[in-house]
């Protein structure tokens, strides 16, 4: 049997019936669709394609909020309340700290006043109204050094009023380094103890003290004198001197026996105010006139 060849007509033909069974078959589809109720789904072109495709997402994070908020609501009423809580903390936070910051500020201020000048009432009273503060802690510094001071004093004058008054300044120091001060005040503090424990007699801890000074602040201004205060105390020439310093019995001088500023006045009396008018002398009456003189009386003769 002879092939029958493809021609180009017969092509053209097989492509029309092709496409008039497809056309066919969809038209029955969307017959069948429309029997049953199914709504017939019609050829979308590129962009309508996005658009649903964005309006699924939308769809599905609409629900998963849904079902988020669905979780959430028997709950709402005790989140709402940890919410209030924690917008009440942070108030009252910004109020605490400005009411610290205006704290800060009239410490300083009374630290000023008690200084300007030295006022030993005022800063025992900002050291006692504004604790914790820098300027309650450079309160008590100062009035550690003003004991330190007198106590240093009343060594050469008053041994038995010299001791507490070091023992206080000590204290004050020990007080200011059980908070772990640094800086210019820890410096101040850790020196100050080492002089007052030095005053006391107790060299290896005034030892102590002057070397931590050097190590912990080297570049202070105390630690020169620090270093020169540990020399001095390594030696046993130093013990010596404080050993025989320490047995030393200082009394205060009994005063001058006349303290009156009035020559002539034993101490203790009274001087009677100048007068320009003499003392008056005391003098017998006047006789009165035409009276005689009684007569001596004589033994009667016998």
């Amino acid at each position: 049997m002879k092939k029958r060849s493809a021609r180009p007509g017969d092509s053209r033909n097989h492509e029309r019936r092709f496409g008039d069974r497809q056309t066919a078959r969809g038209e029955d589809d969307d017959n069948l669709a429309t029997r049953e109720g199914r709504p017939v789904q019609l050829p979308l072109a590129a962009d309508t394609a996005e658009e649903v495709a964005e309006e699924v997402e939308g769809n599905a994070l609409a629900e998963g909020i849904t079902s988020v908020l669905d979780a959430l609501r028997p709950h709402l009423r005790a989140i709402l309340m940890g919410l209030a809580c924690l917008l009440l903390a942070a108030i009252s936070w910004m109020w605490l700290k400005q009411q610290r910051a205006a704290l800060v500020a009239k410490s300083w201020d009374d630290y000023m006043f008690a200084v300007s000048p030295v006022d030993p009432a005022a800063l025992a009273a900002v050291a006692t109204q504004h604790p914790g503060t820098p300027a309650g802690e450079w309160a008590d510094l100062i009035q550690a050094e003003m004991a330190l001071d007198e106590g240093a004093e009343l060594l050469f004058v008053d041994r038995d009023r010299a001791t507490p008054r070091l023992q206080a300044a000590a204290d004050g120091y020990a007080k200011l380094l059980l908070g772990r001060e640094k800086g210019l005040l820890g410096e101040r503090a850790t020196f100050g103890l080492a002089k007052a424990n030095e005053c006391m007699g107790k060299i290896d801890e005034a030892r102590a003290g002057y070397e931590a000074v050097a190590s912990d602040y080297p570049t202070g201004a105390l630690a020169g004198m620090a270093r020169q205060r540990v020399k001095s105390l390594e030696g046993e020439r130093g013990r010596e001197w404080y050993t025989w310093f320490a047995a030393q019995r200082m009394t205060p001088p009994a005063p001058p026996a006349d303290t009156s500023p009035i020559l002539g006045i034993p101490s203790g009396g009274d001087a009677a105010a100048p007068t320009d008018t003499p003392p008056q002398t005391e003098t017998p009456a006047a006789e009165p006139a035409g009276e005689a003189t009684p007569a001596t009386a004589t033994s009667p003769k016998e």
